[in-house]
């Protein structure tokens, strides 16, 4: 079983979301380990998403939907489990989460699992 796409598409979406996270004034993390820890667990669990979308859900179109919407609710229960972590701007965190979704569905649809 080759796992290329998992493992890249876990990589992918932990960079983008620890940048999004650093880049954006919205949250504040108080430790860099903290703000690894949460854009690791997301980037994991967001691959996770979307490889057992593919084999569940028969319209791949849905699965990658429902992956995606599956991918900005974990980015919030993180925000809210891990301590550390506050939002200071609701608006702009919605837009975070609006955005990684929206990367995780793009990445969904360009980086295949063989």
């Amino acid at each position: 079983m080759n796992m290329c796409g998992f493992l890249l598409r876990t990589v992918l979406l932990s960079v983008i979301l620890y940048l999004l996270l650093g880049i954006e004034a919205a949250i504040h993390v108080v430790t860099l380990g903290g703000q690894i820890l949460g854009a690791a667990a997301v980037g994991l669990l967001t691959a996770i998403y979307h490889t057992l979308a593919r084999y569940f859900f028969a319209n791949k179109w849905i699965g990658r939907i429902v992956a995606a919407m599956w991918s900005g609710l974990t980015v919030i229960v993180i925000v809210r489990v891990l301590p550390g972590y506050t939002v200071l701007d609701a608006t702009l965190f919605s837009y975070i989460v609006s955005v990684f979704c929206l990367i995780s569905w793009a990445t969904n649809y360009f980086i295949k699992d063989k």
